[in-house]
């Protein structure tokens, strides 16, 4: 059994898939129900302020930028939480619009529906 993997991203009708970015950070769901989908970016210590999401036609980009320095005196002993800036593209198939997008437990939800075309727009974070 052969699955077509061209056209599993949010309905589209490609012959090739969609080039998002390289990097695999943030981690990502895509969720479906009933015709609409939800993105979970996960971004925990992430905070509203250091986020941009914005829907321009079939592209939905999310960027983050952070900056943390440490005080005079201190140092990384260990580094495990990422302070890496992002940026995260994804292509939606023409009749998907942003309903809303929100953040909260380190988790960016961006809420998706079937509507005739969207238009591009800066959206604010709940």
């Amino acid at each position: 059994m052969s699955i077509d993997l061209s056209k599993f991203w949010l309905g589209l009708d490609v012959p090739t898939m969609p080039h998002y970015t390289e990097s695999a950070y943030p981690r990502y769901n895509i969720i479906e129900s009933e015709g609409d989908y939800r993105i979970e970016i996960a971004l925990p210590g992430w905070s509203k302020e250091e986020l941009e999401v914005i829907a321009d036609g079939e592209e939905l980009h999310v960027k983050g930028k952070k900056e943390r320095k440490l005080n005079d005196g201190e140092r990384f002993v260990h580094q495990g939480l990422s302070l890496k800036s992002f940026e995260r593209r994804f292509i939606l198939n023409s009749e998907l619009q942003v309903d809303s997008v929100s953040k909260s437990n380190g988790l960016l939800t961006i809420s998706l529906s079937r509507t005739p075309n969207s238009k591009r727009q800066i959206l604010d974070i709940a």
